[in-house]
């Protein structure tokens, strides 16, 4: 009985001590930096989305040198929003050969969920360097 004892508590000494000695391992080898800023979580920032850009499609006129840009502008953001898109024209290699605005909505704020169009009509340059079209949008 003595023996069945003795290795029980034996046992659990050694699962004890498995058990502390690393947590103390860690508490005394703590950078000092990490010291002095315990319980502080860092900052950051995170970036609501405005809105989502749908059905986005461009016509391209090379008789006239004109390029049409159509778009459905989604409010996502939880309140109501008013702003401008900026059309980037971009090259093959994603460089800017136009960009241009638009006031979104006739400048009038629209409600979260509520979906407005626009359609913009530029004058390109040299209409054959256009590969790909992005909208940005501005809160304002």
């Amino acid at each position: 009985m003595k023996a069945i004892l003795f290795r029980a508590i034996f046992s659990l000494l050694a699962m004890v001590l498995l058990v502390v000695a690393p947590i103390q391992a860690k508490q005394t080898h703590t950078p000092k930096h990490q010291a002095h800023n315990q319980g502080n979580v860092p900052s950051t920032t995170l970036d609501q989305q405005l809105i989502v850009v749908e059905d986005l499609a461009a016509e391209v006129h090379t008789d006239s040198g004109t390029i049409t840009v159509t778009a459905k502008i989604r409010n996502v953001s939880r309140a109501m929003i008013r702003g401008f898109a900026t059309i980037h024209l971009l090259s093959g290699e994603g460089n800017r050969v136009l960009s241009y605005e638009e006031e979104i909505n006739g400048g009038e704020a629209f409600a979260h969920g509520s979906t407005v169009e626009f359609e913009v009509t530029a004058k390109v340059g040299d209409i054959k360097k256009i590969s790909s079209i992005t909208v940005d949008f501005t809160k304002t």
